[in-house]
């Protein structure tokens, strides 16, 4: 873990992560996602604790992805790099933050990324800090900051099968869904609507999360599970348009292949830095601070085991757990506002107060509905009005019946969001 090796992969890595940020708030300005979340009127919804990253919001959110596009760019370039990827992962964190309704596993996969890549030397080589200062180039980094990149694409797709052992995806009824529902794409559309592929891609989509980590590291099967790799994240890529994951994920597979394999594109550093040995006390250091990434990477995807309920309809431990493309969810929902001393009512729809990005996850965010009922609490107490909400929600999961989700008895505006166990007033499913 402390020997020194090859740092191409790490450099090549950089390059790719910058232009791929730098794509994805560009793509977010010109798509009209900025001006849908933070630029248009309502209430939007920040990770609980986070409820001051509400500031975000307005015409300057275009300057602010603006900048994110330049320092992505400046990251690729390895120009002012410490400064650029720094500044990066603090205004990334905090779109990941502010905007819980559009919570996508590639976002969270962002984040952790970025925030790996401030603690890497990845500016050392092929970079304009370097040509501006060639007494730091070197060919050169430890063993355990490329392996910490390996862990992480390992958690994403082990944890992603992992996920998929329940008992909607075994029977393939997410999939068999949505196939159905877009089998008007043009190409594809005929071969979508085959009554296998849904067994196929369900049980091997699980074997293939399980096993390309293990076939990328071994050098017998590296390429023909990286040309899998590519096949797969392509299918995902053109039928589920998600947005920039594949290539994300494509990218991070330059830490498997040999490094000598970049060093043709790269060249070798005329004047490569010597590598000296960590003094123990900075092994002791970066050993606890390896030991506590590396722990809440496992809990975070198991902590949702720990609590009471079925997580794909509680969403109680959902987040940051690798759980994809594993259920659909729609649902209705309205408030209804009592005034403690007149008894008093009013019935408020969401749409009338919610961010047009959000107000359709009300309904089936148990949390977004709990915040929203804060929001009337406080609106309404600005108006002299002491009052009780209550959440009324009925939803879907994988296009069943409807079912109710909150306890239409309970006054959300008097609860505390409990962290760690079920609250009780989120409703069971029960079949």
């Amino acid at each position: 873990m402390w020997l020194p090796v090859s740092n191409s992969p790490l450099i090549i890595f950089r390059v790719l992560f910058g232009l791929v940020m730098a794509a994805q708030c560009l793509h977010s300005l010109l798509n009209g996602w900025v001006k849908q979340v933070f630029v248009m009127p309502g209430c939007n919804f920040t990770f609980i604790g986070f409820e001051w990253l509400s500031i975000l919001h307005g015409s300057s959110m275009y300057y602010y992805f603006g900048a994110m596009v330049l320092l992505s760019m400046m990251v690729a370039a390895g120009l002012f790099y410490r400064v650029a990827v720094l500044l990066l992962s603090i205004l990334w964190t905090a779109v990941y933050l502010a905007t819980k309704t559009q919570y996508n596993n590639h976002y969270y996969l962002m984040v952790m990324l970025c925030w790996l890549m401030a603690v890497m030397p990845a500016h050392k080589r092929f970079s304009l800090d370097a040509r501006l200062n060639p007494d730091v180039e070197t060919n050169y980094c430890y063993r355990w900051q490329t392996g910490l990149f390996i862990f992480q694409i390992a958690c994403l797709y082990v944890f992603a099968a992992i996920a998929k052992i329940n008992n909607d995806w075994l029977h393939a009824i997410p999939l068999s869904t949505w196939f159905h529902l877009k089998a008007g794409k043009p190409f594809i559309g005929h071969f979508l609507r085959s009554p296998l592929l849904p067994w196929i891609v369900a049980y091997g989509g699980l074997l293939f999360d399980l096993m390309v980590v293990p076939g990328l590291l071994y050098r017998k099967t590296r390429l023909c599970f990286f040309i899998l790799l590519m096949g797969f994240h392509l299918f995902n890529g053109l039928v589920f348009n998600i947005g920039l994951f594949p290539y994300l994920a494509l990218s991070l597979c330059v830490f498997f292949f040999p490094p000598a394999l970049y060093d043709r594109f790269l060249g070798n550093v005329n004047r490569p830095v010597l590598m000296g040995k960590y003094p123990p006390k900075k092994i002791q250091w970066i050993s606890t601070a390896l030991a506590v990434f590396v722990f809440f990477q496992l809990f975070l995807p198991l902590r949702h085991y720990l609590i009471q309920g079925p997580v794909g309809w509680t969403e109680e431990g959902y987040r940051m757990s690798w759980q994809m493309m594993l259920r659909s969810k729609r649902g209705t929902a309205y408030f209804i506002v009592k005034d403690k001393l007149t008894d008093s009512t009013w019935r408020v729809e969401p749409s009338s107060f919610v961010n047009t990005a959000s107000w359709r996850h009300v309904a089936v965010l148990p949390d977004v509905t709990w915040q929203a009922a804060q929001f009337l609490k406080i609106k309404y107490a600005a108006l002299h009005h002491d009052v009780a909400v209550f959440a009324h929600c009925s939803v879907s999961l994988n296009y069943r019946e409807y079912k109710p989700l909150i306890d239409t008895t309970v006054d959300l505006a008097n609860e505390q969001w409990n962290y760690c166990n079920h609250n009780k007033w989120v409703l069971l499913y029960k079949n």
